[in-house]
């Protein structure tokens, strides 16, 4: 652990929001939770992995003990909203958890939620890319599923997947100009981004068809659910610096104006589709 240098402790204050990844901590960190601080740990898990994220002290409220055997140890779970500050200030090692902030949350993939089919959800494995097990989206096999449905579907879907709720946005939003959420290849574009669109890196759509090649139990190109594993795929290799230009934004409107200009590669604006796929889950 850096030691803290600073003779008198406020004069180089750095306060910070986060993500909290994991609740369970080892032996001789208890009372601790690892979290994902906003602008300085990528949403990237390939970039900076979950094992290389801090274990951050939290504050408990003076209603409890306070000492050893005494004290209650803090109740925060994984997902929860936090805020605190930085005791090293400027040099950003040594993080304190002042409080979590309530918010509404996308349901996760093993939480209930908004949509009531049992067949809502599909498993993803964030360590793996090929070999996944995919239970189909409502309205996988259509052309065009209910609008409403699949924003949000693609709102959870990329949330899910560890970006952030203003970055999911920007993605739903822009794959919704692009393709109204449309999978097929009705108008020779090539699904839900585009594909076949011009000027593009290499032969994408061909991509794609390949890509689904590797689910299972099955491999058809045109549902809803690979092509959004294949955003994701193309996200976190061919199109690695589009991604990390994303998640480096901090509003809805920067955040959509660089997903369309580095990953669709169109001049589109997206933000008030984003904005509305942002407010429908969190406003």
């Amino acid at each position: 652990m850096i030691p803290i240098n600073e003779k008198f402790y406020g004069d180089d204050s750095r306060w910070f929001f986060g993500y909290v990844v994991n609740s369970t901590p080892p032996d001789g960190l208890e009372g601790r939770v690892k979290v994902r601080i906003i602008g300085v740990h990528t949403q990237d898990v390939s970039d900076i992995p979950e094992k290389d994220l801090p274990w951050a002290q939290v504050i408990t409220p003076t209603t409890e003990g306070g000492s050893s055997g005494i004290g209650k140890i803090p109740q925060l779970v994984k997902g929860a909203f936090v805020f605190g500050v930085f005791m090293d200030g400027k040099t950003s090692q040594i993080p304190l958890i002042l409080g979590s902030l309530p918010h509404t949350e996308l349901p996760s993939s093993v939480q209930k939620g908004r949509l009531t089919s049992s067949n809502d959800v599909f498993s993803y494995d964030q360590n793996r890319i090929q070999n996944v097990v995919i239970t189909p989206f409502v309205d996988d096999n259509e052309s065009s599923g209910d609008t409403g449905t699949r924003r949000l579907q693609c709102m959870k879907f990329f949330i899910d997947n560890g970006y952030v709720p203003i970055h999911a946005a920007a993605i739903t939003g822009a794959l919704e100009e692009t393709s109204q959420f449309n999978t097929r290849d009705l108008n020779d574009t090539g699904g839900i981004a585009g594909w076949k669109i011009e000027p593009r890196i290499g032969n994408r759509f061909t991509g794609l068809q390949e890509f689904s090649q590797s689910f299972t139990p099955t491999s058809d190109w045109r549902l809803f659910s690979v092509q959004l594993q294949y955003v994701l795929y193309e996200l976190r290799t061919s199109f690695g610096l589009a991604n990390a230009q994303l998640i480096s934004t901090n509003d809805i409107k920067t955040a959509s104006e660089v997903f369309n200009k580095y990953y669709l590669k169109t001049g589109l604006s997206t933000d008030q589709i984003a904005q509305r796929a942002y407010e429908e889950v969190f406003v």
